[in-house]
């Protein structure tokens, strides 16, 4: 299988250096996630990767060839690109987008042969898309248009794929899905996927390892639970006035605790009540006041000193008139 080597590789744009001596490789048939705050340069440092953008310094090898030594329809064959850019073809089906990731392959007339054939409804049945695959595009929904571009980059059938935003507008059930279907293709298939995204709590999940990116220092490497545990992912989102909690990729403010509360019962029940009472400034602990938690027919029952009642909201609700 190919790999992707990145050698002292400086990026960014003329009068403006972005990230300077990067030194990594992407290969071994595992999903990569690279995270960092907007402007950092992911999408820069993709498009440099994928030859869509001169390096400022460095070179970029696929198979120990440097990719700028190769022509476009060469490097197509080794290195599959999805960018965040919209494609104009809306009259296009989902068939014939995906078919034109064989054109490395096809002769100069774009003739499918039955092998082309083969791979594209490969591609189009793995992603699980075959019910819409005679739709236009402009009568698809965004998680179905990104699910034919998957298709597309696998029809393609390079080693390596670099995707930019893959979740970007999409809803919380296709980005889940999204991940899914990345994960399973890296599984089935062996190929190395590079993903630029914001999905911390995703990539946490479904990462091999994270490429954290921040200002003016070298990317990090690791396994999600090595960076999560040294501290590295709440440097990259560091901020003033809140920290990301590495373990739930879940934003919570740096603010005073009004009173603490220790909460007895199922975990499913302490899970939410926790979240309500952080979220209005309230604290967890062994050494707070007790509240017990239990789920009664599917609805939430709670006690508190001489009080009981049902639902999160009327619990707040009598924390904060006591």
């Amino acid at each position: 299988m190919s790999s992707l080597k990145i050698i002292g590789l400086n990026v960014g744009y003329a009068a403006k250096e972005i990230a300077k001596d990067i030194n990594l490789t992407l290969g071994g048939g595992q999903l990569v996630c690279l995270l960092g705050q907007n402007g950092v340069g992911k999408s820069t440092l993709l498009r440099t990767l994928s030859n869509l953008q001169k390096p400022l310094a460095g070179k970029i090898e696929v198979d120990d060839q440097e990719i700028n030594s190769l022509d476009r329809r060469e490097l197509a064959t080794k290195l599959g690109i999805i960018t965040t850019e919209k494609i104009g073809m809306s009259n296009m089906t989902v068939r014939e987008l995906v078919a034109l990731g064989r054109y490395p392959y096809t002769n100069w007339i774009g003739q499918e042969s039955a092998e082309d054939t083969r791979i594209i409804e490969e591609a189009i049945s793995r992603c699980r898309i075959n019910y819409i695959e005679n739709s236009k595009l402009s009568a698809i929904s965004d998680g179905q248009f990104q699910k034919a571009m998957v298709a597309r980059v696998l029809a393609q059938d390079t080693d390596i794929i670099l995707m930019d935003e893959p979740t970007a507008h999409l809803d919380v059930v296709n980005r889940v899905e999204m991940f899914q279907l990345l994960q399973s293709i890296k599984n089935e298939t062996g190929k190395s996927i590079l993903i630029s995204t914001h999905e911390l709590d995703l990539s946490m999940q479904f990462a091999d390892e994270l490429w954290l990116m921040n200002f003016n220092a070298p990317i990090i490497t690791g396994t999600p639970e090595d960076l999560g545990l040294s501290g590295e992912i709440e440097k990259v989102f560091f901020h003033e006035e809140f920290h990301l909690d590495s373990r739930t990729g879940q934003i919570k403010l740096k603010q005073e605790v009004k009173q603490y509360f220790q909460l007895i019962g199922e975990d499913k029940p302490i899970h939410w009540v926790q979240k309500a009472l952080e979220r209005k400034g309230y604290g967890v602990s062994v050494n707070g006041i007790t509240i017990g938690v239990a789920i009664v027919n599917n609805e939430l029952q709670w006690q508190m000193e001489v009080k009981a009642g049902k639902n999160i909201r009327s619990l707040l609700e009598y924390i904060e008139q006591r």
